[in-house]
């Protein structure tokens, strides 16, 4: 038998109204009544409505995170982040994959939409003018963790991706290195400020820029790899490369090794991001260390602060990183 919201409340001998107080916590009520509800409701078994419930308060307790790819290790340990926070605030979430796919990334924001959740985290760059339209259009907040969108700003959660990029450049270029390599993403913070980084740090340091040293890459093992390949054909050689993420950096550590070179010996490799495999990959990895769990941490309260004080006018957090030191650089 299916037990109703009018069940519990004659069961307790109140009203239907003082049952949905007590269930929706919209309305004090005494600590004694409260337990006599709770406790019909559990020798009910009864479940309350939850698309009713949502209608009556506004509110759905639903939280959209739209990431790039779940899989990859970063984005896998800030949705861990995400969801820790959002359970202790009593949210739950609907994971968007968009698999840096425009359409599937407009279609998860249609379906966020229709189920009307109350805020979203972005965890995925898009310049697309169909993106920026919702993200102007919508009515649902939005933070940003770990990325930028250009030309719309929204509340965000990340590191100085710049200064990370030029103290690990600069790390190198300390360390006797002149011919630096970098392979860059494409997005905004690990393409645009990232390599930016690099290049102030090589100018900064009166060394000359050498377009050859500069390659785009996709955030994978594979095209850490592939890209190094061709540094590999170079004249002269890169006696150091900096990548903009762990991945790809190890990709490049795979190849350098597959073509009879020793890492750090013939060629340093510094990576970007701190994820598990660098400390446990070998030669273990130089990398800037983002606290990519508390990223995702911060990204949540962040977003249930907005949602609870109803302002959106709240300032960036930018938290700090670290330069892990380990075998796979040495000085020249």
């Amino acid at each position: 038998m299916k037990y109703t919201i009018k069940d519990v409340a004659r069961k307790c001998g109140v009203s239907i109204a003082t049952v949905s107080r007590v269930l929706n916590g919209s309305k004090p009520v005494s600590k004694e009544l409260a337990e006599k509800v709770m406790k019909a409701v559990n020798e009910a078994h009864y479940k309350p409505n939850s698309i009713a419930r949502s209608l009556i308060l506004k509110k759905t307790n639903l939280l959209g995170v739209v990431i790039p790819n779940v899989s990859q290790p970063f984005h896998g340990l800030a949705l861990s982040g995400i969801e820790e926070i959002a359970s202790q605030n009593g949210y739950n979430v609907i994971i968007c994959n968009v698999f840096d796919s425009l359409e599937k990334e407009l279609k998860y924001f249609k379906i966020l939409e229709e189920k009307q959740v109350d805020g979203i985290i972005l965890m995925h760059e898009s310049t697309s003018s169909e993106v920026i339209n919702f993200i102007e259009e919508t009515h649902i907040p939005i933070v940003l963790a770990s990325v930028l969108i250009e030309g719309v700003h929204l509340p965000s959660v990340k590191i100085d991706d710049f200064k990370a990029s030029y103290d690990a450049v600069k790390y190198l270029i300390d360390s006797g290195h002149r011919n630096i390599a970098m392979i860059c993403g494409k997005e905004i913070t690990a393409g645009d400020y990232r390599s930016k980084g690099y290049y102030k740090a090589l100018t900064d340091c009166g060394l000359h820029i050498n377009p050859q040293y500069m390659k785009e890459g996709s955030f994978t093992v594979r095209s850490g790899y592939e890209i190094m390949k061709q540094f590999l054909k170079l004249k002269p050689l890169p006696t150091a490369l900096f990548a903009a993420n762990d991945e790809m950096a190890i990709g490049a550590i795979n190849c350098i090794l597959d073509h009879g070179l020793n890492v750090p010996r013939d060629i340093s490799v510094v990576g970007f991001d701190g994820i598990e495999w660098s400390s446990i990959y070998r030669p273990r990895l130089t990398t800037i260390q983002q606290p990519i769990k508390r990223i995702g941490m911060e990204a949540a309260k962040l977003l249930v602060r907005i949602l609870n004080s109803g302002n959106c006018d709240i300032s960036d957090i930018t938290l700090d990183y670290q330069l892990i030191v380990r075998e796979s650089s040495m000085s020249r």
